[in-house]
């Protein structure tokens, strides 16, 4: 990064917004180059200074607009202009969509060397444009409670955030008063709250994590610092659990219920506090019945689910197919699995704790029956699946089902499916996080040649 002259970052410059980039700012121009301006809005003529000098681009600060673009809107949360979280309140939730569409395809450009020759979907729900997280960590410091400012570590204070389920929000202002009356309590790092709406005499779930545990690893809470959180848990009825040191498949496990199919009975999953969930409920089913219905499977597919976690692919895809093998390397997540096994009675499933890098094709076969995967489905961590792709070139299935979270890293693997002898069959873009600047994109591939194995070059 160069350093901007001393009288640089006091100019004041207008231009007009013409996109949302990856992360939320929207995109102007100053003459060849590139800047970045949060809180801006496409359509957007905004006057800003430049704060930031970042090699071919830059970073803005917006100071006016000048003359709001068709897709800006009032913000209807009181933190929205401290707070990180939502860096697209301000727009259109139909602009919004449209925007992450477009960070896709972008992406997919300037990183995959990819344009999609298929139509690119957006799947949204007009009515979940708030109150549809179920999970959400909130950082705490002394007696306040909130979120970081944005690319910062510095806590904003939250009354009560939008995105949230009402048991969350609910929960949120009786943890506050209890901060402010147990100065005790505020020594824990964060507390992770999970909505368990659909469970009897609970409504959320409490996970807490001690400070300073991502530098000391799995630290312990001191006694006294926990025993007024015990106590809160206890007459508030909210199961309570401490990071670091659990055993996998220790209770409690939040559950998770949906029907990925009229045809098929109500799968309820449990989760372990320690195990990732899809946040978003509603948009969640609709990614587990598009992923199903993208694989095209029988009863005598195999499928080999990488990245499977608890089962949320797993199970709704072995009520249609021949078998499936899970995979994946947390081991609470597999402990649930298991469990998840049992409570549904799914005996075409089975699951194995390994990191997708040390994943073997010999493993694959064996444990499918001594045939080779027909689909493989892959949700991998933002990092993304690089490390997966060799195996997958190996095992040649004919189809690959692809979920990301991450476009940068997507297209980064996009380019090596296709290098493997995959071309895109179907792409999805779901507005899982409405109001922030992240998505979910679901992709389809089938082999180019499905007779054998593709050597990539």
């Amino acid at each position: 990064m160069s350093a901007l002259l001393p009288d640089q970052n006091e100019i004041l410059h207008e231009a007009r917004v013409e996109s949302i980039a990856t992360g939320g700012a929207g995109v102007a121009r100053l003459g060849r180059r590139a800047v970045f301006i949060p809180k801006t809005a496409p359509g957007d003529i905004v006057r800003f200074r430049i704060t930031k000098e970042k090699g071919k681009h830059l970073v803005g600060e917006l100071t006016e607009v000048i003359r709001p673009g068709p897709a800006r809107t009032a913000p209807p949360c009181a933190h929205w202009n401290d707070c990180g979280g939502c860096a697209l309140q301000h727009i259109d939730p139909t602009a919004q969509a449209e925007a992450k569409k477009r960070i896709f395809l972008d992406t997919l450009a300037r990183i995959g060397k990819i344009i999609p020759v298929v139509p690119v979907y957006t799947i949204a729900l007009a009515e979940n444009e708030k109150r549809y997280r179920r999970r959400a960590r909130f950082h705490i410091r002394g007696s306040e409670i909130g979120f970081f400012a944005p690319g910062t570590q510095r806590p904003v204070e939250i009354e009560d955030c939008l995105l949230v389920e009402q048991p969350i929000a609910d929960a949120l202002g009786r943890i506050r008063h209890l901060l402010q009356s147990e100065p005790k309590a505020g020594r824990v790092e964060a507390v992770e709250i999970t909505s368990l709406g659909e469970e009897e005499g609970a409504s959320v779930g409490l996970h807490l994590h001690a400070a300073g545990h991502r530098e000391r690893g799995n630290s312990r809470i001191d006694p006294r610092t926990l025993s007024p959180w015990k106590k809160f848990a206890e007459e508030n009825h909210f199961p309570l659990t401490t990071a670091g040191r659990r055993e996998p498949g220790e209770p409690p496990r939040w559950r998770s219920r949906y029907r990925p199919d009229t045809e098929y009975p109500e799968l309820s999953l449990g989760v372990s506090p320690e195990s990732f969930i899809q946040p978003n409920r509603a948009l969640n089913q609709l990614l587990v019945k598009s992923v199903v219905e993208e694989c095209r499977l029988n009863d005598e597919t195999g499928v080999l689910d990488l990245y499977c976690g608890a089962g949320n692919f797993s199970f709704p895809l072995a009520m249609r197919a021949g078998r499936v093998l899970g995979v994946e390397e947390n081991p609470h997540a597999v402990a649930d699995a298991g469990l998840n096994q049992e409570e549904n009675g799914v005996g075409n499933a089975d699951f194995l704790c390994r990191g997708a890098h040390k994943l073997t094709e010999e493993e694959v076969v064996s444990k499918l029956g001594g045939e080779r995967p027909d689909v493989v489905v892959l949700d991998p961590p933002r990092k993304g699946a690089l490390e997966a792709i060799p195996l997958i070139a190996a095992l040649a299935p004919s189809q690959v089902v692809y979920v990301s979270c991450n476009p940068a890293t997507f297209a980064r693997d996009a380019r090596e499916l296709a290098m493997s002898g995959y071309r895109a069959r179907a792409a999805h873009v779901f507005d899982m996080f409405p109001h922030t600047a992240h998505l979910e994109i679901l992709t389809s591939w089938t082999r180019k040649d499905p007779s054998g194995p593709t050597q990539r070059s």
